[in-house]
């Protein structure tokens, strides 16, 4: 009751003043009035199809971050025009694709985030599907929606039918900026007789191919890649993947470089440089017809400072045709040294980019570390371009399965083109040590890790992907074959693995079932042999590592148990879940004073008794880990180390039977377990 007569009384008093205006006034009023819901209406309209098209509500597939595998593509012909001057760039591109189930959305990767502080933008001005009848182009397919979905980098194409099962070209034009960031294509600087230079550089590991061009950039979607770029005259070093094919002049301004088309390959591994560079000349060739050159600036490369990296190179890759049992698959691999660049090189396949102090070397002024780091740095990128680029993981989760193994490679490599280096010794407890001092924190993680995020990429280019990678690989020798320097067993594994996953994509788990099958054939033919899927599945899926003591069990034996170690000590407060208990398959070799090296499996849970001789003069001993080789320390009772340190001390000439990294495996040990509280 009250309320309608509040109401009354209002449109009493509104009903009262209408009635005061003049005619003239209440069409005014009026067309106001018609005008506002007119122009609400349009808000409205303009809203909801806003919404409809950049942001949908409901969760839709391009709210995953893993591409759908419904769509995939087989070819790029892609077309760049870098203008250094203005530092823009164009492009337009052909991706052929076949369409595996029936859709109606295409999700491809683009970059469209315009980021003030860096510049990066990417602007689609066209993009169009058609369908292919036996390689013949049809009619325009109708597009109902397109849009960019910045969340996960994707243009969304939503079509007006859905595609059936076929094959299909998708057409795109866009713009884009030339940065001075160090991600996609980007512009660097330097100085040449005081005038300022310009260099186009890329880098697009892990997820900046789609700054690049629309692209499916996942390691998964290989395809093969033609590129034509056009560049300013004034930058006459064009170089991309593959060779060079073909070079024209468009006008006064401009060149036209078109290239051969690549093999089958991952969007990661795409590179680019335009420059005013100079190479190796003439370039060197290998003993299987690679063309070898180091590129860079024309004053360091005049004086030479390219001929050390182009000479290794070339030693390196014909040594790396033999470990992997197939060759270069490539007719060219150019290195090139950046002003500016992210890391310390990139694997790209074909072109090679890195650091100026990575690649170029001064034998007058440089130090003897300076040849190293050059030295190892080469052997670690070519060593991708088989175990990477060749074979390459299916995803991020297995980047270990990347740089691991070219970290454990590279020994190769260096022992090779630098053969009085001993570099194996240095390299296998460098790795070890630098692992460990992560992997003994509760803030370690394990080697192959669930990635969800961008975020969870990028943070695994660490030591755990490195250079635990590699000690674990080092210890996988020592299984298959000893901890010496034989490594039959090992190779055949991964020449196999090679051959059956070139040009494609593979698990950490097809590794392992290579290494299961050789090691059963000719390591251990006994149907109870211990199952290597499962021995490296305990080192690659937990974090952290064993500590092994080593116990007086009787007067004839000697335990040996295992325990996770842990800097901490017992405390495990916030500790992370393991699907194994913090227990792993470990690989013992030992030897006692009888100098005869011997191999057993120490299995989770369970407690190895070794039989020893606890002879009264104290003479006998038990020494794990030869050669340093398995990733765990070794934790000895009181009596036990007073036995072996007494056999080994600095003072005797026995100590000098210890190879380098035994020697620095037993004092490390000795640091981890006290920085422990072991007592």
């Amino acid at each position: 009751w009250y309320q309608r007569r509040v109401r009354g009384a209002m449109f009493a008093v509104v009903k009262r003043t209408w009635s005061t205006f003049t005619k003239d006034t209440k069409r005014a009023i009026l067309a106001i009035m018609g005008l506002g819901l007119v122009l609400v209406i349009v808000v409205i309209a303009t809203v909801s199809k806003s919404a409809s098209i950049r942001e949908p509500k409901a969760a839709t597939i391009w709210d995953e971050i893993r591409l759908p595998t419904t769509v995939v593509p087989s070819h790029y012909d892609v077309k760049l025009k870098i203008d250094m001057t203005n530092e823009r760039f164009t492009g337009t591109e052909d991706v052929y694709i076949e369409v595996k189930e029936t859709t109606s959305v295409i999700l491809i990767h683009i970059n469209d985030v315009h980021n003030k502080t860096t510049g990066y933008e990417m602007n689609v001005t066209k993009s169009e599907v058609y369908r292919l009848d036996q390689g013949v182009v049809g009619d325009s397919i109708a597009i109902k929606h397109e849009f960019p979905y910045s969340k996960n980098s994707f243009y969304v194409l939503k079509m007006k039918k859905d595609l059936e099962p076929g094959n299909y070209k998708m057409y795109f034009e866009w713009e884009s900026r030339l940065v001075r960031g160090l991600e996609g294509i980007y512009i660097s600087s330097y100085k040449e007789d005081g005038v300022e230079k310009k260099v186009l550089a890329s880098q697009m590991e892990p997820l900046a191919a789609r700054k690049v061009m629309p692209c499916f950039d996942e390691p998964s979607f290989k395809a093969n890649f033609s590129m034509e770029i056009t560049a300013e005259k004034i930058y006459p070093l064009v170089l991309w993947n593959m060779p060079q094919k073909s070079k024209k002049s468009v006008d006064a301004a401009w060149d036209k470089f078109t290239f051969e088309t690549s093999v089958k390959m991952s969007t990661y591994l795409l590179a680019f440089i335009v420059a005013d560079f100079k190479c190796t000349n003439p370039p060197l060739m290998t003993s299987n017809g690679v063309k070898v050159r180091t590129c860079g600036r024309k004053v360091p490369v005049s004086k030479d400072h390219d001929a050390y990296s182009a000479g290794i190179t070339k030693v390196i890759i014909e040594e790396y045709e033999k470990f992997y049992g197939t060759k270069f698959p490539l007719p060219k691999i150019d290195s090139v040294a950046v002003p500016d660049f992210s890391a310390g090189a990139m694997e790209n396949w074909g072109l090679i980019l890195y650091r100026e102090t990575a690649l170029l070397y001064d034998p007058a002024k440089d130090t003897y570390n300076n040849k190293a780091r050059v030295n190892t740095v080469v052997a670690h990128e070519l060593a991708h371009q088989w175990f990477g680029n060749l074979v390459t993981m299916k995803w991020w989760n297995d980047l270990w399965l990347n740089e691991g193994f070219a970290s454990y490679v590279e020994w190769i490599g260096t022992n090779k083109s630098e053969p009085n280096w001993n570099y194996y010794d240095f390299q296998t407890y460098s790795d070890k040590s630098r692992a460990f001092g992560i992997d003994s924190y509760m803030s370690s993680r394990p080697t192959s890790i669930a990635v969800s995020k961008p975020d969870d990429i990028t943070a695994q280019f660490d030591s755990i992907s490195y250079s635990k990678g590699s000690a674990m690989l080092v210890q996988a020798k020592m299984f298959m074959d000893g901890s010496g320097s034989k490594t039959e067993n090992f190779e055949d594994a991964i020449k196999s693995y090679v051959q059956e996953f070139q040009y494609s994509n593979a698990e950490q788990t097809d590794l392992y079932k290579q290494l299961d099958t050789v090691y059963g054939k000719k390591k251990d033919t006994s149907k109870d042999r211990v199952n290597i899927v499962d021995v490296m599945n305990t080192w690659t899926l937990q974090m952290n590592f064993p500590v092994l003591d080593v116990r007086r069990y009787n007067d004839n034996h000697v335990a040996i148990s295992q325990r996770r170690f842990l800097i901490s000590g017992s405390d495990t407060s916030g500790d992370k879940v393991s699907p194994y208990g913090y227990q792993w398959y470990v690989p013992i070799e030992y030897q006692t004073k009888d100098g005869i090296t011997k191999f057993e499996w120490l299995k989770p849970h369970s407690t190895n008794l070794v039989e020893f001789d606890f002879d009264g003069e104290n003479t006998n001993f038990i020494r794990l880990n030869i050669n340093s080789a398995g990733y765990y320390i070794v934790n000895y009772s009181y009596d036990l180390n007073k036995r072996l340190t007494t056999h080994f001390d600095k003072s005797k000439e026995v100590y000098k039977t210890l190879t380098t990294p035994e020697a620095q495996g037993m004092l490390y040990d000795t640091f981890l377990l006290i920085s422990a509280g072991y007592k």
